[in-house]
C-alpha cells in the first residue's frame, strides 16, 4: 500500500483561533456513522432517517465556522439529518482538502466533472466519487432522500447561493429564502461568479435537488455564529415540509 501524499501547505484563510467541536455527539441527538475518512475517522449523521432536508457542512476542511453551526444546530435541538463535518481529515489537518489532497466539493459524479483542476486550489480527484468522505455523502442521500439540501460553507464574502432562479421556486420556497437572506443581511444569488464542476450544486442541478449554499463570512466569531444561528434553524423548520419538485 503506497504512502499518501504529502498535505499541499497551501491554506485557504485563516481559521478561527478557537477550533470548534467537531464530530462528537451531544448527549441528545442520536447519530450513525455514515462512513470513513482517508485515516478513518467517523462521518457522522445525526438524526438519521427519512427527511425532507439534509444539512451539511465541513466539506473543506479549513472551514471551521460552518462546522460549529452546524453542532449549534444540533445542540439548538434541531431534529433534521446533520452532518456537521464530512471531512474530518481536513478539518483536524487545518487544511481544505481531504488526506488524499482532494476538493470533496468538486469530486461528486456530475455530468461536468472533469479530471484536470481549473485551479491548482480545487484537484477533483482519479474519478467522480473516488473519495470515502464523497460516498459517504451519496450513501447519506440513499438513506435519507432529502429534496433540499443546506450546504454550509465559509468564503471571503457572505451570500446564500440557490443556483435555480426564483420562478422556477414554488411561492413558499421563495418567502423562506428571502427570509433567510433577510434575517442574515445577505444576498441571494445565482453563483458564485466561477465554474465549479463536481460540485454539489451541479449535483443538485442534474438530480433534481434544490441545493441552498450559506456561506458564512470567514472568520467570523462564535459569538457571531451563535446569533445567526437561530436564523438558520428557522429557515429550516420552514422549509421541512416543503418537498421542492425539479421544474
Amino acid at each position: 500500500m503506497s504512502n499518501p501524499p504529502e498535505i499541499n501547505p497551501m491554506a485557504a484563510m485563516p481559521l478561527l483561533a478557537a477550533p470548534p467541536r467537531w464530530n462528537q455527539p451531544p448527549p441528545v441527538a442520536p447519530s450513525i456513522e455514515v462512513g470513513r475518512s482517508v485515516l478513518g475517522n467517523s462521518i457522522r449523521l445525526f438524526h438519521p432517517g427519512p427527511s425532507n432536508v439534509l444539512v451539511f457542512g465541513g466539506a473543506h476542511g479549513d472551514e471551521s465556522e460552518p462546522i460549529f453551526l452546524g453542532h449549534l444546530l444540533l445542540e439548538m435541538g434541531l431534529g433534521v439529518p446533520i452532518i456537521p463535518c464530512l471531512n474530518p481529515d481536513g478539518a483536524l489537518l487545518r487544511q481544505r482538502w481531504n488526506r488524499h489532497n482532494v476538493d470533496l466539493n468538486r469530486n461528486l459524479p456530475t455530468k461536468d466533472w472533469q479530471p484536470e483542476p481549473l485551479n491548482p486550489r480545487y484537484p477533483p480527484g482519479t474519478a467522480p466519487a473516488s473519495e470515502p468522505e464523497t460516498q459517504a455523502l451519496l450513501a447519506t442521500l440513499e438513506q435519507v432522500k432529502p429534496t433540499i439540501l443546506l450546504n454550509l460553507h465559509s468564503y471571503k464574502e457572505t451570500f446564500v447561493e440557490v443556483e435555480r432562479p426564483p420562478e422556477t421556486l414554488s411561492v413558499a420556497l421563495n418567502r423562506a429564502l428571502d427570509g433567510l437572506t433577510q434575517g442574515l443581511g445577505v444576498e441571494r444569488r445565482l453563483s458564485i461568479g466561477y465554474p465549479t464542476p463536481g460540485s454539489t450544486g451541479s449535483f443538485g442541478m442534474e438530480n433534481g435537488l434544490l441545493v441552498v449554499t450559506y456561506e458564512l463570512l470567514r472568520g467570523m466569531s462564535h459569538g457571531e455564529i451563535e446569533a445567526i444561528a437561530p436564523k438558520v434553524a428557522e429557515f429550516i423548520r420552514q422549509v421541512t415540509p416543503l418537498k421542492f419538485e425539479s421544474p
